[in-house]
């Protein structure tokens, strides 16, 4: 089984909640994610691939959940886990730079434009993603 962690990482701005999404190899939009390292908890490589990928910083705020699927690895197929977090970005200033050999772009956008643009072309079995962390936000303005 192959293990990789990554999220939804918000920024605040005077124009609201944005979200970070990066543009993959394939096509499409995601969360920024990779795998685990060698003695690497969930959270760690989760903050690692994404300061990676995108060059932002971030500190996780929940747990959004797992997900599992089939992938193809030298004609065999192996099952992957993926733990997907809701993170903060530490420096909110801060613009995304893409790690250029991993992915094609990583930008902010802001949440509804976010939301529209994963259900256009991002991957359909991570929609849930960003009903979870609405949830998980409007759960902790209450408090």
């Amino acid at each position: 089984m192959e293990r990789a962690a990554g999220g939804l990482v918000l920024r605040k701005t005077h124009s609201g909640i944005q979200v970070l999404l990066i543009h993959d190899r394939y096509g499409h939009v995601g969360f920024p994610k990779g795998h685990l390292e060698s003695g690497e908890t969930w959270e760690e490589a989760a903050i690692r691939e994404i300061s990676e990928e995108t060059g932002i910083n971030s500190r996780i705020l929940s747990l959004l959940g797992d997900i599992e699927y089939p992938i193809e690895r030298k004609g065999l197929t192996v099952r992957k886990q993926v733990r997907l977090f809701l993170l903060e970005a530490i420096d909110e200033q801060a613009e995304p730079i893409h790690q250029a050999n991993e992915i094609q772009g990583a930008q902010y956008f802001i949440w509804e434009d976010a939301v529209r643009l994963h259900l256009e072309r991002g991957y359909v079995d991570l929609n849930w993603a960003f009903d979870k962390a609405r949830e998980l936000m409007n759960w902790n303005e209450k408090l």
